[in-house]
């Protein structure tokens, strides 16, 4: 790959691990705040808020700039709020600015997906593109399990200064390795609210709400799952987090290939009724420490299966439906994402607050259920 699309991957790596990697440190943010673990989970609720607002709105104003320019201010106003997080000692500031984090993630994949488009290699498009949404999923397997280790050893606040530091180096290749002459085609707020005017687009972003955000139900409080019910240490974390990323990387190459060969339809429909299945036999097993393994990975893996079918099923509905308006519509379905994650991430907190983790994994079970249906309820030629 070429340079640009290797600094956009390593954006996408620093926005994975700055939004993934509080559920691992979440007891140890708790302490330091003198604040419920339900409280702290707020802190990743709130970020993928701004991911929501940041993808379809701010990209608004900053599509009138080159798309170099926009990268630039984008990736320095992530910095500077992850060295606000790594500095603050008021929660309240804490919360903001993990909040302007999210929404200069969300603006970044919008704009890092188009902008690979015009970057890449004639005929491997495709390729580029799923290199870049790669960091991503990287800051699972590596990135969430180191920052889960440097947090318990040096610090929760270490952790966003790491962040910053690698984020600094995406900026600064960013600055001397990205074209100047990528063009960006200036969007409108009239045509967000199209979008979400579509019944045929609404049945999408609800789709990828419920697929998207259901494992999060309990991954939010994964830390407290494991070490308070299921009896691991704290030791263990960052290795049991490490299976999760593999299984998510191994679930994600395994839903384009289902995809490609069952379509979008089908291969929705397989993986929600797996995560309906799993996410629930999670419950079931908690206090059995091999079954807990396994079933980690298993949600792991249906959990991340399921991002090729949602893409590919909002791009042949945006074509289908909004023509003249695709790109965003397509921006909508990626603040779509982080709404199944904000939307679970509190259902999670109210669930652990209100009846203990220990249910985490049935409501995830059940937050899933209404994607199912409507893809059951879905001819699979769309």
């Amino acid at each position: 790959m070429n340079k640009p699309i290797f600094i956009l991957a390593l954006s996408a790596f620093c926005m994975g691990v700055a939004e993934f990697v509080v559920a691992g440190i979440l007891p140890d943010i708790a302490i330091f705040f003198q604040k419920t673990q339900a409280q702290v989970g707020w802190l990743v609720t709130i970020y993928a808020i701004g991911v929501v607002i940041g993808a379809p709105i701010l990209s608004v104003p900053l599509s009138h700039i080159d798309r170099r320019l926009q990268l630039l201010i984008n990736l320095g106003i992530f910095i500077v709020a992850n060295l606000v997080v790594a500095l603050s000692d008021e929660f309240m500031l804490t919360f903001f600015a993990r909040f302007i984090a999210g929404c200069m993630h969300g603006v970044f994949f919008v704009n890092a997906t188009l902008s690979v488009l015009q970057i890449a290699p004639k005929g491997r498009e495709n390729s580029s593109l799923a290199f870049m949404v790669s960091g991503l999923t990287l800051a699972l397997v590596s990135g969430v399990p180191l920052g889960t280790f440097v947090g318990h050893s040096f610090g929760f606040k270490s952790v966003f200064f790491l962040i910053a530091f690698l984020s600094l180096l995406a900026f600064l290749g960013a600055f001397f390795s990205m074209p100047k002459n990528l063009t960006s085609t200036p969007s409108r707020i009239k045509n967000l609210y199209l979008s979400i005017k579509i019944p045929a687009l609404l049945k999408v972003y609800a789709v990828t709400a419920g697929t998207c955000g259901a494992a999060f139900v309990l991954y939010t409080y994964i830390a407290k799952f494991l070490l308070d019910l299921a009896g691991f240490t704290e030791e263990t974390m960052g290795i049991l987090l490490l299976l999760y990323g593999c299984s998510a990387v191994l679930g994600n190459l395994f839903g384009g290939k289902l995809t490609d060969s069952k379509g979008c339809i089908m291969a929705l429909r397989l993986i929600l009724i797996a995560q309906v299945i799993f996410f629930a036999l999670m419950g079931i097993s908690v206090y059995i420490k091999p079954l807990v393994i396994i079933n980690l990975f298993l949600i792991g893996f249906v959990a991340f299966a399921g991002i090729a079918p949602l893409k590919s099923f909002s791009m042949i509905r945006a074509q289908k439906y909004a023509k003249d308006f695709s790109e965003s519509a397509v921006s909508v379905n990626e603040a779509a994402f982080n709404v199944g994650i904000a939307l679970a991430s509190f259902m999670g907190g109210i669930v652990a607050s209100s009846f203990g983790v220990a249910f985490n994994p049935f409501f995830a079970s059940l937050f899933a259920l209404p994607a199912l249906i409507l893809v059951l309820l879905t001819p699979r030629k769309v």
